[in-house]
């Protein structure tokens, strides 16, 4: 497999620059989608609209005499078999597990299914199973009419562990193969049971299947493409994890490690957010009150800084512009070489509240803090870190170490040759206001993507969506996106998406009530201080 992991070229002193590919897409690009391709907004799918409803051939209590055990890769076992009703739709709920540890759900719809079948990921180190109780909803269907209206099955697992929560990584210690499950094989096992329970139940295959995930449930998405890419027709990958390594072992650990003093407290707190955002706004947003591409801002965290001998709300010390700054810089090692492509973008500043920055003082607690602490403690080592991190250091051999884990855990591999060549159509999404996982490695990884995988735009897409934080689960204004129905009409119907307009949530006055946003364009090329312009997928050091 070809690997694009992380080397990079040398920084340029101070705030690093933004020269990624990509901005707003031409006609030429757009048109390669086909004339259908502008404004595809529709709230159904036009396959589960033309498709009658397929009905059970068996009891759903009967599924658990199913024999998985000789599912190919994925011996299974069916714990449980029974009908529920959720939000109006009366499914077969189907549990059980596969060897070793991996849980997983199936909600099979008993009177409404037209066919066709989503995987939901999960996010964080996962650890539990999304689907369970009252949620059959992927993770990016807001407003899908075939979620709505129950004609799909659903499935997902907790990727291969029982977890405390999405943020503990203590069930990996001195566990090998529970790693390789929760790097990249759970969902592969759990696509090839949940189609031999579909055709168990309804006695037919499913005719189009789709992944849908966000965060570590947008590596999973870009695992499939990349390692198995005949699983799914149509994936869905928000937000990716994709760098997990150093997402987890060098970014948030920078997060952590830049807003610690030498005593352990937290140096820039939550209350300084609301000023620095405003004045990120007042720099680089537009006149809607939305900045439209954080590569392009200027914004200097120093026009901020507190006057001699104070410290308020309204203004920034001298030792927090520093973290400031370091926030958005990204990690670096000693020499000024970036370990990860960007740092936190312009425009999420009232995002990091939580996520980098701990509202009680408690910067152990944030959950930049835990990632770093429980993936370098029990994912990539058997010996757990110090709870503080301090003996970490920035440097190319902790780089180096770190890298023993990306084969299982990264997906950062650009050729999906064999996907295209499977017919799979893959939309990829970020917020380019992410506070957790910055948005520039997405870029980064498409531009290598449609570069070396031939006829790019006939199979993919990328979403940069303005203003919204992690999985578009907040912004200033938020989005409403449902991106589930334009993948679903593209891989039943042919019509590729083009400009796609997402609601906006109770927008301020001065925001808009949508969003309009195009695919993205690798052709474009764009200047400034909101990324590393230096970045390169390919290697490290030359």
């Amino acid at each position: 497999m070809t690997s694009v992991i992380g080397r990079r070229r040398p920084l340029l002193a101070g705030l690093v620059a933004a020269v990624l590919s990509a901005a707003v897409v031409p006609i030429a690009w757009s048109e390669a989608a086909g004339p259908a391709g502008r404004g595809a907004t529709a709230v159904s799918s036009a396959a589960s609209a033309a498709t009658p409803a397929v009905a059970p051939v068996r009891d759903c209590g009967t599924l658990t005499a199913i024999d998985l055990t000789g599912v190919p890769e994925a011996p299974s076992r069916i714990l449980s078999a029974a009908p529920i009703t959720t939000s109006g739709t009366t499914y077969c709920d189907v549990r059980g597990y596969i060897a070793p540890q991996t849980q997983f759900e199936v909600k099979l719809p008993v009177s409404t299914w037209h066919g066709q079948y989503v995987q939901d990921g999960c996010g964080g180190f996962c650890g539990d199973v999304p689907t369970e109780g009252a949620n059959p909803v992927p993770q990016q269907a807001t407003g899908c009419g075939a979620v709505t209206n129950g004609e799909l099955v659903v499935a997902s697992d907790n990727e291969g562990h029982v977890g405390a929560n999405r943020l503990d990584g203590l069930w990996g210690l001195n566990e090998p193969r529970l790693r390789t499950v929760f790097g990249y094989t759970s969902e592969h096992q759990l696509a090839s049971v949940a189609k031999t329970i579909i055709h168990g139940y309804y006695g037919q295959s499913a005719s189009h299947s789709y992944y849908d995930g966000c965060s570590d449930g947008g590596r999973e998405a870009l695992i499939e493409a990349q390692r198995y890419p005949d699983d799914f027709d149509g994936i869905l990958a928000g937000a990716p994890a994709l760098d997990a390594t150093d997402f987890a072992g060098e970014l948030s650990a920078w997060v952590y490690r830049s807003n610690t003093d030498n005593q352990g407290r937290q140096i820039l707190g939550t209350d300084k957010l609301p000023a620095l955002h405003a004045a990120v706004l007042k720099a680089c947003a537009g006149p809607d009150g939305i900045i439209a591409d954080p590569r392009t801002c200027e914004f200097d965290p120093a026009t901020v800084t507190c006057p001699p001998n104070t410290d308020a709300a309204a203004c920034l010390t001298p030792a927090q512009v520093t973290v400031v700054r370091k926030f958005y810089s990204g990690p670096q090692d000693p020499a000024g070489r970036a370990l990860y492509p960007g740092g936190l973008p312009y425009g999420s500043e009232l995002a990091w509240a939580g996520w980098d920055i701990s509202p009680t003082g408690n910067v152990l607690g944030t959950n930049a803090a835990q990632f770093a602490i429980n993936f370098l403690s029990y994912l990539v080592s058997d010996h757990p870190a110090k709870t503080d991190l301090q003996d970490l250091t920035f440097t190319d051999g902790e780089y180096f170490k770190l890298q023993q884990a990306a084969a299982a855990n990264n997906s950062t591999d650009p050729d999906l040759t064999a996907f295209r060549r499977h017919g799979g159509k893959i939309i990829l999404y970020h917020g380019w206001a992410d506070q957790a996982i910055p948005p520039f490695g997405t870029v980064a990884y498409y531009n290598a993507m449609t570069t070396q995988t031939k006829d790019a735009a006939s199979f993919s897409r990328l979403y940069m969506i303005p203003a919204q934080y992690h999985c578009l689960a907040g912004g200033d204004p938020q989005a409403s996106a449902d991106l589930l129905t334009p993948l679903m009409n593209w891989v039943t119907t042919g019509s590729a998406p083009g400009a796609l307009t997402f609601p906006t949530v109770n927008p301020a006055p001065d925001r808009p009530a949508s969003l309009t946003v195009e695919p993205f364009d690798p052709r474009q090329k764009v200047t400034g201080h909101g990324a590393n312009s230096d970045y390169d997928w390919i290697g490290r050091f030359h």
